[in-house]
């Protein structure tokens, strides 16, 4: 009998301590932040993404969705350098959308050495053409 409570016990642990596994598909090899994402107000993702190739292309990524179809959105995409007083663009990307599926970009550029970033932004405007939020998400810093 305790043989039986024991297995049935050890079955029971099994189904409910089991975690979800969740895969995630990348863009082209941009290395892209994980994790936990900020909640907004209307945007559902926001995302930056940035990767240097052996000669210097540096492959820019934004992308936004959003959480209202009747809403809009403009995307500015910005390559970013540090210097010693912070961070200053070099190149910027711009793409528009409508609806939940927002709007996303690739950006190339070629780069010398240094530490670089891309910056993402987007602003989000009610079906009345009223500006309601503007938010920013940042790649992870890539040294070339």
């Amino acid at each position: 009998m305790k043989k039986f409570i024991c297995m049935g016990l050890v079955i029971l642990m099994t189904i409910f301590c089991a975690v979800p596994v969740y895969a995630v598909e990348g863009t082209n090899g941009v290395k892209t932040k994980e994790g936990a994402s900020p909640q907004f107000t209307y945007i559902s993702f926001l995302d930056a993404g940035l990767a240097i190739n052996s000669s210097g292309l540096a492959t820019c990524a934004g992308d936004v969705t959003l959480y209202y179809n009747s809403y809009s959105t403009n995307m500015t995409v910005q390559l970013q350098k540090s210097s010693g007083s912070g961070w200053s663009t070099i190149k910027t990307w711009t793409s528009s959308g409508t609806g939940i599926a927002g709007t996303d970009l690739e950006g190339y550029y070629y780069v010398v050495s240094g530490t670089y970033r891309v910056c993402t932004t987007a602003n989000v405007y009610d079906p009345s053409g009223k500006l309601v939020e503007i938010q920013s998400a940042y790649s992870d810093n890539v040294t070339y």
